[in-house]
């Protein structure tokens, strides 16, 4: 269920309404399409590999075993900027949310206090209580999207009373693009920077979902729980981001005055939600309070997540010896508290949206979490060339994994390639018409950080590339290992695993 639904908040909920208007209906759902493709190959690239070997710190620890230990250094570095940031972004969006039905802003401080510590209580429990959380809100959010994708088929055919207009086909057909992106003269290229626009959009809706991998060194009889859960993800992209992106598309006009008023005036909130546009363009009143409702628990449901990540990705670290070694200590529940309470501390950062004059501030923080989520899709990919390189240099057969990931390595590559070049290419807008020097900033801040951190744990540690043969792939399942020089028998009279053969005795 985390699988399925864990990470969706207000990206889908309110995000598609701003990926409407920037593609038009068939750009937003090719965006949502292409995008999602990638991220499940890259999402089956990461399941592999934690099939094989389930871990608590997820690809951290196997970029630090497949690559290099800096490399496994900058990825943790970028995911604790991922998810640190993240944590603060949905709390203040819960805040502005709740707007939605008290317009007095000077009430936001006393919503950022009561939203603050909910997380934060969820994972100072034990870990089950996490799960049972998250699996009744991921049930939530799924009930509502299936809901509300059935209302869209009910609008689109005509169904909806007193009006019961049909709207069949209209906007795919009359308006399928934006031909009027950011006042580009050409329309060929103002279609394709509008759907490149959305894939950006689009990668930032799909944010975090690669968080489910640290579930695993938690999770009961992790490889096969895993598998089903990777499994699940193409389910995910295609009955829940592309059936609603298609139904917004085939409900809501990009030029509906209705979604550009709310955009302007009402984003973050509800009424900046298509769903909610679809809604009022049928006369509906109870239905977007429902949804503004569902959107609050879908961003405390990240930010519950965010923070469990947050913690464990200090435990990956403190395991390296990366971090100080404080990070290791547990509760007798087994919950690393000092992680938790760092996300405390980054949750405390929700407040600077409350003064004006940081405004500019929180929004940097927020593309340093989105765009990070780029980074850490490409730095899983990269872990996976060097699984793949170290498997096949030590004989192991794919074909007796617990999963095993399709048209490798060649997906990776093409994964690689392809989030490297949304990222670099991101801040396109920031050019046009005039260059923007602060959004410029803001687009790219994360690289430099990153590259840093990489760069100076390689100096200082003088750490190097990854001997394909000297990786340690014994943690694998018995079949996997059998016949390899892994494939090891108790020897109750030594009272120790001997190998079978003699001349593996080298790795005894």
């Amino acid at each position: 269920m985390i699988a399925l639904a864990g990470t969706i908040g207000t990206g889908l909920f309110l995000g598609s309404g701003s990926a409407l208007t920037l593609g038009g209906p068939v750009g937003a759902f090719l965006g949502y399409t292409v995008m999602g493709l990638f991220v499940g190959f890259m999402m089956y690239c990461l399941g592999e590999m934690t099939c094989y070997a389930p871990n608590i710190g997820g690809f951290i620890e196997m970029g630090n075993k497949y690559v290099d230990p800096a490399v496994g250094f900058a990825i943790g570095i970028n995911y604790i900027l991922q998810q640190g940031m993240s944590i603060p972004s949905e709390l203040s969006a819960i805040a502005v949310m709740i707007t939605y039905w008290d317009h007095n802003s000077k009430h936001m401080a006393g919503y950022l206090v009561a939203v603050l510590f909910l997380p934060i209580l969820a994972n100072i429990l034990a870990v089950k209580w996490y799960g049972e959380i998250e699996f009744f809100f991921s049930c939530l959010k799924l009930v509502t999207l299936v809901g509300l994708v059935i209302f869209g088929l009910i609008v689109d055919v005509g169904g909806v009373p007193p009006k019961h207009e049909f709207i069949g086909g209209r906007y795919w057909r009359d308006e399928p693009f934006n031909d009027h992106f950011k006042t580009v003269g050409n329309v060929s290229l103002s279609r394709f920077l509008g759907f490149w626009a959305v894939l950006t959009k689009a990668a930032f809706s799909y944010g975090n979902i690669e968080s489910i991998g640290l579930v695993a060194g938690e999770a009961r009889n992790p490889r096969q729980s895993m598998r089903k859960a990777i499994r699940a993800i193409f389910y995910r992209v295609v009955g829940i981001y592309m059936l609603s992106m298609l139904m917004i598309g085939l409900t809501v006009s990009q030029y509906s005055p209705l979604l550009i008023s709310a955009q302007k005036t009402g984003a973050g909130t509800a009424a900046a939600s298509p769903f909610v546009i679809m809604c009022q363009q049928t006369g509906v009143k109870v239905l977007p309070h429902i949804i503004n409702a569902v959107v609050i628990t879908s961003a405390l449901s990240a930010a519950n997540e965010q923070v469990y990540a947050l913690s464990r990705t200090f435990v990956a670290l403190a395991r390296q010896r990366s971090m100080p070694a404080f990070f290791l200590i547990t509760s007798k529940q087994g919950v690393p508290y000092a992680g938790v309470l760092v996300g405390l501390a980054f949750g405390c950062l929700a407040f600077l949206s409350v003064s004006n004059g940081s405004a500019q501030a929180f929004d940097w923080l927020s593309n340093l979490s989105a765009l990070s989520s780029l980074l850490s899709w490409i730095f899983i990919c990269i872990c996976y060339i060097g699984f793949k390189r170290a498997v096949d240099a030590q004989g192991l057969d794919r074909k007796t994994f617990t999963l095993r990931s399709w048209w490798q390595p060649y997906v990776a590559w093409a994964c690689t390639i392809f989030f490297t070049l949304v990222l670099l290419l991101n801040g396109f807008k920031t050019f046009m018409p005039t260059f923007d020097v602060s959004d410029f900033f803001a687009a790219y801040i994360t690289l430099p950080v990153v590259f840093i951190s990489w760069i100076a744990w390689k100096l200082i540690k003088r750490t190097k590339m990854v001997d394909p043969n000297q990786v340690d792939l014994s943690n694998g399942p018995p079949e996997a290992l059998k016949g390899t020089r892994y494939d090891l028998a108790f020897n109750p009279n030594a009272g120790m695993y001997t190998a079978h053969a003699q001349q593996y005795q080298s790795y005894h």
